[in-house]
């Protein structure tokens, strides 16, 4: 297991608990963690595991997009591979903020 730590001059611009929808679930359903963005990198860690879904230093990052389904807002993180990382929750909103903060554009 892993807990997330902050490196060497790194500093944390937001986190918040979020759902991320991925393809290795085995229900397919989304798992609930806590998404962590700083100004070297964005984080996801499963709650009940810890687990990393996703660790990509800000250089990966290409962009993000945004859609809104019924009362819920999802947000898009694409790495240069253009592997898209899907999540949703009530902090959606602060995580466009924080990934603006930290130079990450919004592609559409």
């Amino acid at each position: 297991m892993a807990n997330f730590q902050l490196q060497e001059n790194e500093t944390l611009v937001g986190s918040g608990m979020m759902a991320h929808k991925h393809r290795q679930s085995v229900t397919r359903q989304p798992t609930r963690g806590t998404i962590y963005v700083t100004n070297q990198r964005v984080c996801y860690y499963e709650s009940w595991s810890n687990h990393v879904y996703m660790d990509l230093p800000l250089s990966e990052v290409t962009g993000y997009d945004t859609k809104r389904v019924l009362f819920a807002t999802f947000v898009y993180l694409y790495d240069r591979n253009n592997k898209c990382y899907a999540f949703s929750g009530f902090p959606a909103k602060n995580l466009q903020d924080w990934l603006e903060q930290v130079g990450v554009r919004k592609l559409s």
